[in-house]
């Protein structure tokens, strides 16, 4: 049985909207934020203890695209990845490399300056983010314009991963990625039942904000909230 560590309304969200569209069972050990070191067997299967982490027999896999592209070839069944061979796994492995390299990354920019800069002053820092996030935005539209999901007509884990990075759009009112082909995207995804399933998993609207921000997945938890402003 495959086990995730992880966070409920973290980077993990992908994770779980993928083994929930596996449909394989899984044990899910929820990790206390910023309270990481009381999971031990987290360490041990992560030596850097962030989430998204699984453990499936042997293996011990952890970052965001090593987990969805390990989860995709591993229950080749559910169909979330073009084969070998066929022309569309290019696209995917592109996808799924740009959305790691790239636009995740991003939002770290925007969302928590602090970490990239040693001035007290971090606007800069997320100025530069945000005019690269409406880079993002335009070359998404024109990517997926005409397209119902990221590999052409297949349906992958990099829609998942999108729909997830789009998604954190909401922390930011006023915010919108793209136009109506990322929204389209978004909403074809946001609309299957796996995903519909992990977001009530996760206590998640159809924003993926919380319903109840001071609780993590509906349940109280021993550590605070961090809002981004």
């Amino acid at each position: 049985m495959v086990e995730l560590f992880q966070i409920t309304g973290s980077s993990s969200f992908a994770v779980r909207c993928a083994l929930e569209e596996i449909g394989e069972p899984y044990r899910v050990v929820d990790v206390v934020p910023f309270q990481r070191e009381a999971t031990p067997a987290l360490g041990a299967a992560n030596p850097w203890r962030r989430v998204p982490t699984l453990v499936h027999g042997e293996a011990r896999v952890y970052e965001i695209g090593a987990c969805l592209l390990y989860l995709a070839e591993r229950f080749p069944a559910a169909g979330l990845q073009p084969p070998v061979g066929d022309p569309a796994r290019g696209d995917y492995l592109r996808w799924l490399v740009w959305l790691s390299d790239t636009f995740r990354p991003l939002w770290e920019r925007i969302m928590a300056p602090r970490f990239f800069t040693t001035d007290a002053d971090t606007s800069g820092v997320h100025a530069k983010g945000m005019e690269e996030l409406a880079q993002v935005g335009e070359v998404l539209e024109a990517e997926l314009a005409g397209r119902e999901w990221c590999a052409g007509g297949r349906y992958t884990v990099a829609d998942i991963y999108l729909y997830m990075l789009v998604g954190w759009q909401h922390y930011m009112p006023g915010l919108r990625i793209g136009g109506d082909a990322v929204a389209s995207h978004y909403a074809r995804v946001g609309s299957r039942p796996a995903i519909a399933r992990t977001r009530d998993l996760d206590d998640l609207d159809e924003r993926q904000l919380r319903r109840h921000p001071e609780l993590r997945g509906g349940v109280a938890m021993d550590a605070p909230v961090v809002k981004f402003d």
